[in-house]
C-alpha cells in the first residue's frame, strides 16, 4: 500500500527531475490544506494522515500540511469547498469517499461542484472508496 502511494506520487510529480526541482520554490514556506470529508479520529482520518505523512517527505520545498475536517453532507461540503471556495492553485487537496462521484452523477441536492474539473488520485471502484482531489486552473 505504501509503495503504491509513493509510485502514484512519483507519477503525479513526473519523472523529469529538473521540473520537480523547479517546484521547490513554489512549495517553500507554503501550507497545503487537506480538506477531509469526514470526522477526526475515524478510519478516513487515519488513511488521510498516512498519505499526508508520505506527502511531507516527497514534496519539494517542505510545505506545511494541515488537515481540515468538514464532516457535514457526507463529503459534499468538503467537495464544494475545494471547488468553490479554495483557490485553484493546487494548495488545497480534498480527501473524501466515493460518494463524491455518485452525488454529482445522480444530481443530489447540495452538489455545487463539477466532477470533470477535479484532478483525482485514487479510485471509487475498490474495497476502500477514498479519493484525493484538487482543483487547479488549466490554461
Amino acid at each position: 500500500m505504501k509503495m503504491t502511494i509513493v509510485l502514484l506520487l512519483v507519477g503525479i510529480c513526473g519523472f523529469d527531475s529538473a521540473r520537480s526541482w523547479a517546484q521547490s520554490n513554489f512549495y517553500a514556506d507554503k501550507t497545503i490544506n487537506v480538506v477531509l470529508g469526514g470526522p477526526p479520529a475515524g478510519s478516513a482520518d487515519l488513511r488521510t494522515r498516512a498519505v499526508v505523512n508520505i506527502l511531507r517527505k516527497h514534496i519539494p520545498g517542505g510545505p506545511n500540511i494541515i488537515v481540515q475536517y468538514m464532516q457535514a453532507g457526507g463529503g459534499r461540503q468538503a467537495a464544494n469547498h475545494v471547488f468553490k471556495v479554495a483557490k485553484p492553485d493546487g494548495l488545497t487537496v480534498g480527501s473524501m469517499g466515493a460518494a463524491l462521484v455518485a452525488n454529482a452523477v445522480l444530481g443530489e441536492p447540495g452538489v455545487q461542484y463539477d466532477i470533470d474539473k477535479f484532478i483525482y488520485l485514487g479510485t471509487p471502484d475498490s474495497a476502500q472508496h477514498y479519493l484525493f482531489i484538487t482543483h487547479v486552473m488549466r490554461d
